[in-house]
């Protein structure tokens, strides 16, 4: 991604800056993500929290995953849009919606996660890699080499 790269909600209320490439970045259809979201998947890329700058105040709420691990969605107060994941699978990373950015096209998934929940009516991307369920330690490794490759050749092209 180009850097910085901004986003905010649909009103204005709450802005965002990030001074890091993100660490890694997926489209999940996770059954909390669709209702979230209200569509078929949530596209979100994580950031490292000390590289945001967030303008204004998001309000979260608490989950519990199907992976068991505690989610924080973060949302606009105002307008409702959804902004940002804190998510306990990556403490030190900042969740960020695809959909808030001003620029959206450079939103780059390398993989698409709980697919087993997809909904007929929606559509997987044909081009990524398909994790049934939550990622093991295995394939969350892959995920963040790609996501590093990915950057690596986004830079040098």
């Amino acid at each position: 991604m180009k850097l910085p790269f901004e986003g905010q909600c649909a009103c204005g209320e709450i802005r965002y800056r990030a001074t890091a490439q993100p660490g890694f970045s997926w489209i999940c259809h996770c059954r909390d993500c669709q209702r979230a979201s209200g569509s078929a998947n949530c596209s979100i890329m994580y950031v490292p929290r000390d590289a945001m700058k967030i303008q204004g105040t998001a309000r979260y709420y608490t989950v519990s995953a199907e992976s068991g691990n505690q989610v924080s969605r973060g949302f606009c107060a105002t307008c409702g849009s959804p902004m940002f994941i804190l998510a306990d699978l990556v403490p030190d990373l900042h969740g960020v919606w695809a959909s808030s950015l001003d620029e959206p096209a450079q939103f780059n998934p390398v993989v698409q996660v709980w697919c087993a929940s997809g909904q007929p009516w929606g559509t997987l991307h044909p081009e990524l890699n398909r994790i049934a369920k939550a990622p093991n330690p295995e394939e969350f490794a892959e995920i963040l080499a790609a996501s590093a490759s990915s950057q690596t050749s986004a830079q040098s092209g």
